[in-house]
């Protein structure tokens, strides 16, 4: 049996069941609509690769229930494309306790290691965009050029070459860069506290300014008080809801089963912003139907929210056949100590 045909066969519900069972000890969990997402979209692709065999790691039953102990990994599926790993053959571990759903929870959780969609996959290299990106980026070899002895990487720091992999350096490096914040003289730690907090603003504007340009760029929509509202943001939330339908008649209810019944729903990303903007991408080739727009917008209107709403149609053909839904709240209010800003 491959992957898919294993994901086939037990469907969602069970897969997610078994997760939190298997998996209860990992918080990625909680965001059911994000595992929803990954693994409909699993289950459309088309297997393209060398393949292989998906194995497991059994972790002893009597360290199951310890803290940040799962029961079993599945080896050959992190790290892989998509395309591929659908096509591999499942290899049930020896007098296996685990039923197929929690083989398949397993298999999901490590095809999912680095992002659930196209909108959250995980690099290690912090994206620039913008002039505030680049100014955040030379006051990063700013703040750790002082604590540097090896001359190459001081003289990489000091020129202006593109890193590879960002601004990364060895452990010895990083352990050595620790140490010496821990033992900064007064002046010391006054300067490295205001440059950090002058780089994470500059980052925060880096995020902001790169999401109102791709606005402009998709949709020619500008309101340049909005963009304002966005920039003095105290915080910015932003999510994502893409449809993953073989039908693209039934697209519209895909969202809607998502956003109602899967955590976080609608209701969870409209609390606690002060102003939200909803933006619908589709494709030149599939573009947004009427019908569909007037129950996107019936569906957030039912909601009844005190919070202004502005809605926004874009076109982007990265979507392909799928409507893809972004989520902007803005609040004057730190929310949950925003990790997307």
């Amino acid at each position: 049996m491959t992957v898919k045909e294993l994901f086939l066969s037990v469907g969602f519900d069970n897969v997610i069941n078994a997760l939190r069972n298997t998996h209860r000890t990992c918080r990625s969990i909680k965001s059911v609509a994000s595992y929803k997402e990954a693994f409909d979209s699993i289950c459309l692709i088309e297997f393209e690769g060398a393949g292989g065999e998906v194995s497991f790691d059994v972790t002893p039953r009597e360290e199951w229930f310890e803290p940040h102990s799962l029961p079993l990994l599945a080896h050959n599926v992190e790290g892989d494309f998509w395309k591929n790993t659908v096509g591999k053959t499942v290899v049930k571990p020896d007098d296996n306790p685990f039923t197929d759903a929690e083989l398949a929870g397993a298999i999901l959780w490590g095809m999912t290691f680095y992002g659930f969609t196209r909108h959250t996959g995980w690099t290690p290299r912090e994206e620039r965009y913008t002039l505030y990106g680049e100014q955040a980026e030379k006051l990063k070899r700013r703040l750790y050029l002082p604590y540097i002895r090896d001359n190459r990487e001081k003289r990489k720091l000091m020129s202006n070459e593109e890193l590879p992999f960002g601004i990364a350096f060895s452990m010895e490096i990083w352990n050595r860069i620790h140490y010496c914040e821990k033992h900064q003289n007064r002046a010391k730690r006054k300067r490295y506290y205001r440059l950090k907090k002058r780089i994470a603003l500059l980052n925060r504007l880096d995020k902001r300014q790169h999401l109102i340009d791709t606005i402009h760029e998709k949709s020619g929509f500008y309101d340049q008080q909005l963009e304002n509202r966005i920039m003095k943001a105290s915080t910015i939330n932003e999510t994502w809801r893409d449809s993953h339908v073989a039908d693209l008649s039934s697209r519209i209810n895909y969202l809607e089963d998502l956003l109602m019944n899967y955590f976080p729903t609608l209701h969870d990303i409209f609390d606690g912003g002060e102003e939200l903007l909803i933006v619908a991408y589709t494709s030149d080739a599939t573009p947004l139907a009427v019908e569909e727009e007037h129950h996107l917008r019936s569906m957030i209107q039912s909601f009844d929210k005190k919070q202004p709403i502005t809605f926004i149609k874009k076109v982007d053909n990265e979507a392909k056949a799928d409507i893809a839904l972004q989520f902007i709240i803005i609040s004057k209010t730190p929310i949950n100590d925003d990790k997307n800003d």
